[in-house]
């Protein structure tokens, strides 16, 4: 069976740490490596900012639900917002070339996890990452 951790937060970043700690003892708990839990809730990490900042402009009382899942061979995180959305096509980082603070957040996030969706829906925007467990003996 599969293992489903949910959690709410609101967008207020000083919840950050307690959400961060969550994730990276989820991802040891169902059998990552230390620096596969690191890498993956670094990415977490960047996506919840990125809602904050701008999905929710900023706001600090808005939901955001995060579902941590055990998926065959890996784990599965999906985030939730009900602020503005942008099309999929327009969720890119600034140049990697353009080198400056801020702006990567989004090109961390599709370097460490394996697979990334974002859809914005007309009542919520949902972004989907998977990482999948190293190989046995990697």
């Amino acid at each position: 069976m599969d293992s489903v951790l949910k959690l709410t937060m609101s967008s207020d970043p000083r919840y950050l740490s307690v959400v961060r700690s969550a994730i990276e003892r989820y991802a040891s708990l169902i059998g990552f490596g230390e620096e596969d839990c690191r890498w993956i809730t670094l990415a977490v990490h960047e996506a919840l900012t990125n809602i904050m900042r701008h999905a929710y402009h900023g706001k600090e009382d808005q939901p955001i639900e995060i579902s941590l899942r055990e998926t065959q061979g890996g784990i599965e995180v999906v985030l939730l917002d009900h602020g503005q959305g942008v099309r999929p096509e327009e969720l890119t980082g600034r140049p990697l070339d353009d080198v400056r603070p801020g702006g990567l957040g989004t090109h961390m996030i599709r370097e460490i996890m394996d697979k990334v969706d974002y859809a914005p829906y007309a009542d919520r925007n949902e972004l989907r990452m998977w990482k999948a467990k190293p190989a046995a003996g990697d």
